[in-house]
């Protein structure tokens, strides 16, 4: 399986002086064969996601690179 991390940069954070930030939001990090394995995996474990307006179309997935991942490509 592989390991990924899903964010999007739709929302908002306040900052200490309460003023809007802009800013990535991370939603999950999950496990999947593919990516499409794994997003679906993240909206079936995550549904808060969708109840609070996430475009499922905005959000960004990036591959992590795990310890067994880093051994198989420098095995080769």
């Amino acid at each position: 399986m592989n390991e990924y991390i899903f964010y999007t940069t739709e929302g908002y954070t306040i900052s200490p002086n309460n003023n809007d930030v802009d800013n990535c939001q991370v939603l999950g990090l999950v496990c999947g064969k593919n990516v499409t394995d794994a997003q679906r995996n993240l909206i079936k474990e995550n549904p808060w996601i969708k109840k609070f307006g996430y475009d499922i179309n905005k959000i960004i997935c990036k591959q992590l690179i795990t310890d067994e991942i880093k051994n198989f490509l420098t095995s080769k």
